[in-house]
């Protein structure tokens, strides 16, 4: 599957129905992607969450209408696919800083959307070529972690600073959160995403592998994980934070690898369900800049 060209066909979906109640599983069906799989990777891909980008491009088309005629503005809110003018006039004044009624008399200046380089090809850094020719696989059984767990929001402003706030406080006094969970399986910790969904809310947990979650520490969350085959990459947190590992990880590694990602969800006897987590893993090589990436993935 050409992964670019399934967001092309759901983004061209979107354009000509932003009018209608369209929902994340109109849009992901067009891609022939699960709901919660294709909203991560349109995130990845757009840099828009599709609630954000649905939204910002219904206020574009309304804008464009405000521009050029006279259409009542609630006409134009329920053209554009609000419910109200009330929410219509919220969402607009917080894109453009003036209200719609404002915005036809002014008749400001104002940008296209979506931008014309939010599909532009990007050139790959050597080092994370290199990382991508470098990868190796291992299978991992099913194992427990023990940590801190925050819910983070990829449709909020501000919806993944939760997990810089779980990193400062593992490390906070000489780390003494992990010195406090019995039974460590290694020397690395974790920091893992997972049970991501449609509307664009996941799970993160800074951890560390366990072998039993028995001993339990109060106050800890403790997970299971299901065992899976993991892509491993090694790369750096700049190219991480970056976004283009992930980028060129859907849009060039993964098509051409005869792999898949793992979208499963696991409820068996567990008291918790969680989709098979990508990990970050930070070892003794993290003192030289150095962290791994696995990538749950299955052969195709």
């Amino acid at each position: 599957m050409d992964i670019r060209q399934s967001i092309y066909d759901s983004v061209k979906f979107m354009h000509e129905n932003y009018g209608e109640q369209i929902v994340i599983a109109d849009i992901s069906s067009q891609a022939y992607l699960s709901p919660s799989y294709f909203s991560s990777v349109f995130r990845i891909l757009t840099g828009y969450t599709v609630k954000s980008y649905l939204n910002r491009y219904r206020l574009y088309r309304a804008a464009q209408e405000l521009a050029r005629g006279n259409k009542r503005i609630i006409e134009i809110a329920f053209d554009a696919g609000f419910l109200s003018q009330q929410s219509f006039t919220k969402s607009f004044s917080q894109t453009y800083g003036i209200t719609p009624a404002q915005f036809r008399l002014l008749k400001p200046i104002f940008e296209t959307f979506p931008p014309e380089n939010i599909w532009k090809e990007r050139v790959i850094p050597m080092e994370l070529m290199d990382c991508f020719k470098n990868v190796r696989f291992i299978s991992k059984d099913a194992f427990f972690v023990a940590g801190l767990e925050v819910d983070i929001n990829y449709n909020n402003k501000g919806g993944t600073d939760p997990i810089s706030g779980a990193w400062d406080l593992w490390k906070k006094n000489d780390y003494e959160i992990p010195k406090l969970i019995p039974d460590i399986v290694g020397e690395a910790a974790y920091g893992m995403t997972h049970s991501e969904n449609a509307e664009g809310t996941a799970k993160y947990n800074v951890c560390v592998e366990v072998s039993t979650l028995d001993n339990l520490p109060v106050g800890l969350v403790g997970r299971r994980f299901e065992a899976s085959k993991y892509a491993v990459f090694k790369t750096t947190l700049e190219i991480l934070w970056s976004g283009e590992f992930w980028l060129t990880f859907y849009t060039k590694w993964l098509p051409e690898s005869g792999y898949v990602m793992k979208d499963e969800q696991v409820r068996k006897n567990h008291p918790t369900f969680s989709r098979y987590p990508d990990i970050e893993v930070y070892d003794k090589d993290f003192a030289e800049g150095i962290m791994y990436i696995y990538a749950p993935v299955v052969k195709k």
